[in-house]
């Protein structure tokens, strides 16, 4: 995303304050950590062997599912050496093994130092937090250390998760909400639970040296190898998704794009709603499917005809929402409730809709999401017959259609939020396609 200027000093003021609360936590930690200054043979050999272990680790990082972050399983080495060697070169470790990763795969140098900054601030602060609920370093009791680690655990992350969050979102302008969820919520449990593993890691080395650590590096790749594998799944499965959207909209450039945005609206109007994380990613799915069943060919004609459909033909035309809850049902994760959104999206609050003639709280929330962000789309893009609507004109048109095709209650949260309304304006920049231009009408109802 191309950011203007202000976004640009509002990222650079960003990383400069990470960087700053990064460089007096280390100095924090140098002046009070008694085994900053040890300098036996075994312990510089420990943190020389720590480090080339992160580093194999880190290089070979994946993607995250969000597709915005990066992360690395050398997370559960950085945490152990924290615990073996103390905060101070934990954020050694943590801070060559990120530069050096970095900048061998080219990282931007901004880029180098937020990273090196978020993950020294999340280890320090996180090693505080042991420390005071009474965890001793090196550590002595595997037991004793548990409730101290979960809570170095809880503070690292939380960290390190506000600190990324924070950069994307004045990045990307996006809320920061939204972005953390997307970021965060998804992987937190994997998370927490894999970063039990740097406390096993740490325990061995104390009782048995690298003989023990050794024993644990083998569960650490094996770990990361079913993570990357599970990812690359989940990722292939969207980007199935998105192809076959694709195709669809492929044989009709009229509304190019259109599913990729109602998707990014219902996701946004279904977090404002205060719909739950996975919920709000299941109506986001069914809003990115909720026209697929066009891909039949008995809608090839009805797409590309100029002019107003028949009678018979807005029949043909009105089957679509259930031919695409078949297709979404033939996909096993995807049963249920993204199927039920799909089918119902064309319900009107009223009853007047179809397939079914549901009204208000039948329809299914997710629906009536889907609802507003399909037309909402419809209208702030450009027609032959009129130009894209205002922001302005849209919240009008929700409106006069409020209680009639329009939940009254999602109409309320839409008008009152900001992300859409980013959102909008940034849409009403778009260029008019060629495809445009020639004209034609859809005989499928929306607010006018």
């Amino acid at each position: 995303m191309v950011q203007s200027d202000r976004q640009s000093v509002a990222v650079n003021f960003y990383v400069v304050s990470i960087a700053t609360l990064g460089v007096v936590a280390f100095v924090l930690s140098a002046l009070l950590d008694p085994l900053a200054r040890a300098n036996d043979t075994a312990s510089v050999f420990g943190v020389i062997a720590f480090f080339l272990i992160a580093l194999g680790l880190q290089l070979a990082e994946h993607r995250l599912a969000v597709g915005t972050t990066h992360g690395a399983i050398a997370f559960i080495v950085y945490m152990a050496s924290g615990l073996i060697f103390g905060p101070t070169w934990c954020a050694v470790i943590t801070a060559v093994t990120v530069a050096s990763a970095q900048a061998l795969n080219r990282k931007a140098p901004l880029k180098i130092v937020f990273n090196v900054s978020q993950h020294v601030l999340a280890l320090v602060t996180g090693i505080a937090a042991y420390k005071m609920l009474g965890g001793l370093i090196p550590l002595t009791s595997l037991a004793d250390a548990v409730v101290p680690f979960i809570g170095f655990v809880l503070t690292a992350f939380a960290i390190n998760s506000l600190a990324v969050s924070g950069v994307i979102a004045i990045s990307e302008g996006k809320r920061f909400t939204e972005v953390w969820l997307r970021n965060t919520w998804a992987l937190a449990a994997y998370d927490l639970v894999a970063s039990g593993l740097g406390l096993g890691v740490a325990w061995l080395y104390v009782q048995y040296g690298f003989k023990g650590t050794a024993a644990v590096v083998v569960p650490i790749l094996f770990l990361r190898h079913t993570y990357l594998i599970n990812l690359q799944l989940q990722n292939t499965n969207r980007e199935l998704l998105n192809l076959m959207v694709k195709a669809i909209e492929a044989r009709d450039p009229y509304t190019s794009g259109h599913s990729k945005r109602v998707e990014e609206l219902a996701r946004v109007l279904a977090h404002e709603a205060g719909v739950g994380f996975r919920d709000v990613e299941n109506v986001a799915t069914a809003a990115l499917l909720h026209d697929v069943g066009k891909i039949y060919e008995e809608f090839a004609p009805l797409l590309r005809k100029e002019g107003k459909l028949t009678e018979h033909e807005r029949f043909v035309m009105e089957s679509h929402p259930a031919r695409s809850a078949e297709l979404v049902g033939t996909i096993s994760n995807l049963r249920g409730s993204v199927e039920r959104v799909v089918r119902h999206h064309h319900e009107n609050y009223d009853g007047s809709g179809y397939p079914l003639g549901l009204s208000g709280s039948e329809i299914p929330l997710g629906a009536r999401v889907v609802m507003i962000a399909d037309t909402t789309d419809a209208m702030t893009t450009d027609r032959p017959y009129r130009r894209a609507l205002s922001y302005d004109r849209v919240i009008q048109e929700l409106e006069r259609y409020s209680g009639k095709q329009f939940d009254p209650e999602l109409v309320k949260v839409f008008k009152r939020s900001a992300g859409i309304r980013g959102i909008l304006l940034g849409l009403s920049k778009r260029p008019v396609p060629e495809s445009m231009k020639r004209p034609r009408r859809l005989g499928i109802r929306v607010a006018k």
